[in-house]
């Protein structure tokens, strides 16, 4: 019997150990870091991102219960909270306001506004945390109003606003609505993949060729002039006879189109040159080849798009208001323009924020640029301040005292943003500068200073910067184009 009770102890100090080991492991996952990030989507003023290691994270504008945690407004989000302890989501994907996002298992959840039924629960109340919507789920996407699925048999379905213009695929219009998911009139069992955007959807066949529905008044669908086909396709239609169509994504009047063989088009309205052919104005309303044939994958967003090329590189075009191209400026580009001159790029959000954008690195490290007004660009500026260059997506601000002129010293920085120098202005004299990245790591380390304080910063990579002089607590906000 004692011999009995000293096994059952050990057993039970074995099991303990097992249950601290699992609790210690659930919170090193739930912990927030610099790196390992895998996919990120955008809405109109927030981000929704998944890790590697399964666990989901938001930050921006916290409305309809966005933020996940039960309570549907509250302040913005300043940095990535994850939402729940859950670690098996492999994929997300966000509308205006409401965001969807897929266990490995083919459980698909949905929160945020729901004012159109867009979660598909049979109402139309807000959900103010990660619902379970559906099941056996192999591809989805969120429109602005809507949401369409791929379930694992290769039937599509959707929900949500239907508008006047059909965007459900379900062979009506009229200014509908549903909250329960509809199947597609077609009822084809060959389904791939799906991307719904405002007006319309957008999906792809198992053997490769490109199907649409919704409005055609802007040329959304790529179809030819309304006058021949119509304002609306309430019908899936084929775009084409192309069997060699990879992915594809849908601005508010524009689209985009990859190919297979790394071809990029686009069809649609080109205000600020958003379809990339080296034009602006007008609408194209058939598939229109931008430059290039190494393109490997795409995103959308209002009027602006951007693309990866195999190299890693990364290029955006179209409407640049607050710097949402990322490219230094806030100046429109009717073609391609290069984000930097990093070629280091591994994904692109498929739908970028309404004014903003991001990308993650092959190390696994995401960055934002563009409009910031609800801290959507999750950075560690400590401020809600646009950047029109990449910053670093952080975990809180930067612990290095940042400010944008420093009241001990009383230190500014001109210009800024700078490409090649800065001239620093003090009340003291400066004997040393140390220039920091948004992880706190130093970059450039300065003992002897000019007599004109001039820095060069040619050699930095476009980005947020902390300067620091003498070796003071606070720092300089610098940003490098």
């Amino acid at each position: 019997m004692v011999q009995f009770l000293s096994v059952l102890k050990s057993q039970q100090k074995s099991l303990l150990v097992v249950v601290l080991l699992l609790v210690l492991q659930i919170n090193i996952s739930a912990q927030c870091s610099t790196t390992g990030w895998k996919k990120v989507a955008q809405g109109e003023n927030f981000s929704v991102a998944l890790k590697e290691d399964g666990s989901l994270w938001v930050w921006g504008r916290n409305l309809y219960g966005l933020l996940g945690d039960g309570t549907f407004t509250g302040t913005e989000i300043k940095h990535p909270t994850q939402i729940g302890t859950d670690n098996n989501w492999d994929d997300v994907s966000v509308g205006r306001y409401f965001a969807l996002a897929k266990k490995a298992n083919g459980d698909l959840y949905g929160w945020g506004a729901n004012d159109y039924g867009q979660l598909g629960l049979g109402h139309n109340s807000n959900i103010a945390s990660p619902t379970l919507i559906q099941q056996n789920v192999a591809s989805f996407s969120a429109g602005y109003f809507h949401t369409m699925i791929v379930k694992t048999d290769k039937t599509m379905w959707g929900t949500g606003n239907n508008g006047f213009w059909g965007g459900l695929g379900i062979g009506t219009g009229g200014a509908s609505t549903y909250n329960t998911f509809q199947q597609e009139s077609t009822k084809a069992t060959n389904w791939s993949s799906v991307n719904a955007s405002y007006y319309n959807s957008f999906a792809i066949k198992e053997n490769g060729t490109l199907w649409v529905v919704g409005t055609n008044v802007e040329g959304e669908t790529g179809l030819g002039a309304p006058a021949s086909v119509g304002n609306y396709t309430f019908v899936f239609t084929q775009l084409g006879t192309d069997t060699n169509w990879k992915a594809v994504a849908g601005g508010t009047y524009h689209t985009l189109g990859l190919k297979t063989n790394g071809e990029l088009w686009s069809w649609g309205h080109n205000n600020n040159g958003r379809l990339g052919i080296g034009t602006t104005g007008g609408i194209q309303y058939t598939p229109q080849q931008v430059s290039g044939t190494t393109w490997s994958a795409i995103g959308a967003t209002n009027e602006a798009s951007s693309a990866l090329k195999t190299d890693g590189s990364l290029w955006t075009w179209g409407y640049n208001a607050n710097g949402k191209l990322g490219i230094g400026t806030s100046i429109d580009v009717n073609i391609p323009t290069k984000v930097g001159t990093d070629n280091n790029w591994k994904s692109i959000p498929v739908r970028s924020g309404e004014n903003s954008s991001a990308g993650i690195k092959t190390d696994t490290s995401l960055f934002s640029w563009g409009y910031d007004g609800f801290w959507q660009l999750g950075n560690s500026d400590g401020t809600a301040t646009n950047s029109n260059v990449p910053t670093q997506v952080t975990c809180t601000d930067i612990v290095l005292g940042v400010n944008d002129i420093s009241s001990q010293n009383k230190v500014s920085i001109y210009p800024n943003p700078a490409k090649d120098y800065v001239v620093l202005q003090s009340s003291k004299a400066i004997s040393e500068v140390k220039i920091y990245n948004t992880t706190g790591a130093i970059v450039k380390s300065i003992s002897k200073v000019s007599s004109d304080n001039r820095i060069n910063v040619a050699d930095l990579p476009a980005g947020v910067y902390i300067v620091k002089i003498n070796d003071v607590a606070e720092g300089v906000k610098l940003i490098k184009k």
